[in-house]
This record gives C-alpha cells, structure tokens and sequence, in this order.
C-alpha cells in the first residue's frame, strides 16, 4: 500500500483520521493497542520523515515553486519562496536604477567627481577623466596631486572666494575648463568640470565681430565727418568737388550694411521655402558677374568663362549669384597682375560643380580652415586690387550649407588657389544638355 500516495489525496483532518483508523486496525489486528499506536505513531513519522526531506531538497534551490504536498510545509515553503523572490525582485529593480543613473552619469557631456573632503577621489564619470586627464586607477588618489593649478587646488581645498574657477585642462593645454564646487555633506563634495573652449571662441568671435564692424564703419565715417566738416564755410565750387568724394565711402558702408544683413538673414532662417526655389541658368548667370570681374580687374588679368549653358539646378538665384560673385571677386582682388583667372561650370563625376582657379600667390596652410569667418582677411601686399567687407567667404559658407554643398579650398604658396563647389542634388533636381565657352 503506497501510504504517502494516499495521504496527498486527503486534506490535513483526513490525514488525520486516516493514521487513526490505521492504528485501530494496528491494534485490531494484533489485539495490542500500544502495538497499534507505535504503527501509527512510526507510519506519520515516516510521512513527515518524507516531507521533511522534500523540504530540505527544495530548500537547496528556494527560487522553483515548492514541490512538498503537505499543506504545512508547503505554507512554509511558499513564505520562504515569497520572501526570496520579492527580495530578487526589489535588487533587480535596484540594480537596474543604479545601472540607469550609471549610463546617464556617463552620457552627461559635463564632468563630475565625487572627491572626499581630504581630496581623495571617490568617483567620477568619463567626461572628467578626459578633461581632468584620470584614469580608473587614480580612484583614491588625491586630486589636489592630479589637478596642479593653484586656483584649482585653492577652490578644492575650500581656500577660495568663489565656487568656481577657470583653468586649462590638465589633460590639454589648448583647451579651457571651468570647475564648480559644490558641497554634498561634512565629508564629500561634488566637483563639476565643463568645457568652455568653444563657449570662450564664440564670445571671442563675438567679441572681433564687433571691433570689425566698428573698425569698418569708422574708416569711411572718419572720411565723410573730415569732408563735411571742410564743406562749413565754402563755396558751391569747393562743394561740387567734395560731393563726388563721398560716394565712396558712402558705398562701403552700404556694402557693409548690405553683406551683414544678408549674412544676418542667411545664419538666421531657415531652409529655402519651395516658393524661393527655381530652375537656375548659372550659365546665364555667371556672364554678367565675370563682366563685372573684368571690370573690376581692369585689364590686369586674363579671366576666361567655360559653361554648360544647360546645366542647370534648383535653387535660390539671389543666393547663388551672391556666392559665384564672392568666388569670382575675391580671385579677382587676390592675384598679382598678368595672372589668370579661369571660372568654370560644368557637369563633374560627382554633379554639377562650379569652380574658380586663378594663378595668385596661394594661401597658407594655417589659412585655409579660418577663410570662412567673417571679417578675416589675408593681408597679402602683392593683391592687385583692395577692398571688400571681409564677409563674402562667410556668406558663401551659409548660401552653399541651404544649397546641399560646401565649399572647398586648394592653394599652393606661389602657385594659386582653387576654390569649388558641387551640387550632387541641389534642393532636389538637376538638369543637364550641352557646352558653351566664352573668353574675356
């Protein structure tokens, strides 16, 4: 008889009766009661014997649903397996908060290091060992032996005035960083590391566009102020002769005027709305601009024109008559005398592409990178033809950046420079047929 099947079918108080009538049968059979209840007594001590053990092989591995049938021991069992599981749970869930703040604490651009208050470095995220040149293995080290600079080791130490200082990152001289201090406990502070390079650049850049602005202004002011003040007392004669004088620079300070707000409108809005854009004839458009560069060249240069007068693209035509006319000029203002000029639109491997080569005197490498900022000029003494309001290059950057391109610059010291521009998909579509050439 298979005792224990038996006793899973019946609930608690069957159990119960079941040894009961057991034992009487034990005593019945044997007419002995005390024989009938060691039976009893031995057949429910091997039962919970049995369940014991079951209970015991499940508490090796507390996270399986309990497999016991007595209804005691599986109460116990399941407030065991209960309590491990919530508590599984709740490190789960803790561990999964901590590994979140971790990840945002790593992605933050700004730094941090959580250093104790005798300067040892408890913690810190990636962005402050770059700027702050740590490595995992400076975590309890002293920052004050890591961070030199005496405003820095001032704000650290608690010493300074202020809670926050500006240095060169230990890590790269070139760049600048600013340190806060901010206090967690009587133990612990949280020192925070920004980079301020580019802020610094752009309220540097800030800075020269106004001194150049001002400095631009003043020269054609300072022109007009001296001829009007000569003009006080003279006669009609004197003045007919002092009216011409000012229209140029009258007409500088219009150019200025009109490149900064142009400038202003290009940096500002946003992408060419479909009622700006057009099918644009740069071909047409290029012959009056080189007229103007030869006009403005005066015969000392050789500036030849090769078009595909049915290459055309989509685009704004104000714009881009601004950037080819930039291009052409400025190869114009920056070439010796005797020195050619070849200005060329034309259907290249990689789309349509506009280019400007001319035989100057080249730009140096340092140059190249900075050409685009406005107001910086190359003063080169041998440049046949002066003037400009140093924003044309800008504005070229902004018109091709709405126009799909970029402008691209090789220069050679000596030898000249040649500026380009392609147009893989100008705002949408291209249309191409055959050539034309023209010279000067």
């Amino acid at each position: 008889m298979n005792l224990p099947g038996v006793m899973v079918a019946i609930n608690d108080r069957g159990r119960l009766l079941a040894v009961v009538a057991i034992t009487a049968a034990a005593a019945w059979a044997t007419d002995s009661i005390a024989w009938g209840l060691v039976v009893g007594l031995g057949i429910a001590i091997a039962y919970f014997a049995l369940q014991y053990r079951q209970f015991l092989r499940w508490s090796e591995r507390p996270l399986t649903q309990p497999g016991t049938p007595d209804r005691g021991w599986r109460i116990a069992a399941y407030r065991v397996y209960r309590s491990i599981r919530s508590g599984r749970d709740r490190s789960r869930m803790l561990l999964r908060s901590l590994r979140a703040m971790q990840r945002t604490a790593e992605a933050v651009p700004d730094g941090w290091a959580m250093v104790r208050r005798s300067g040892e470095i408890e913690d810190f995220n990636r962005a402050a060992g770059r700027l702050l040149g740590l490595s995992p293995h400076d975590r309890g080290q002293n920052i004050l032996s890591l961070v030199r600079d005496p405003s820095a080791g001032a704000l650290l130490r608690g010493d300074s005035d202020t809670e926050i200082v500006e240095i060169a990152a230990p890590a790269d001289n070139t760049r600048r960083i600013e340190l806060r201090r901010i206090v967690i406990d009587d133990d612990r502070k949280l020192i925070v590391v920004r980079d301020i390079t580019e802020l610094n650049r752009a309220l540097t850049m800030r800075q020269d566009f106004v001194a150049n602005v001002s400095h631009e202004l003043r020269t054609p002011l300072t022109v007009i102020v001296g001829y009007l003040e000569q003009s006080g007392d003279a006669d009609p004669a004197t003045l007919r002769a002092i009216l011409p004088r000012l229209v140029s620079p009258v007409q500088r300070m219009q150019a200025l005027v009109d490149d900064l707000l142009t400038l202003t409108q290009l940096e500002s809005g946003g992408m060419p709305g479909e009622s700006d854009i057009e099918y644009v004839d740069v071909a047409q458009m290029l012959q009056p601009i080189a007229a103007d560069a030869r006009g403005l060249s005066g015969g000392r240069h050789e500036l030849t024109l090769q078009a595909d007068k049915h290459l055309r693209i989509r685009g704004v035509p104000g714009e881009l008559h601004s950037a080819f006319a930039n291009l052409i000029t400025n190869a114009v203002r920056y070439s010796p005398h005797g020195g050619d000029i070849e200005v060329r639109w034309f259907d290249g491997p990689d789309g349509p592409r506009f280019e400007v080569r001319d035989q100057g005197m080249g730009i140096a490498p340092e140059h190249l990178t900075r050409l685009t900022e406005r107001f910086y000029r190359i003063d080169l003494a041998q440049s046949s033809v002066r003037g400009g309001t140093g924003l044309g290059l800008a504005i070229v950057k902004h018109v091709l950046r709405r126009h799909g391109s970029v402008l691209q610059v090789e220069s050679e010291l000596g030898k000249g420079s040649l500026f380009f521009c392609e147009f893989p998909d100008a705002l949408g579509e291209v249309e191409i047929r055959g050539i034309e050439r023209s010279g000067p």
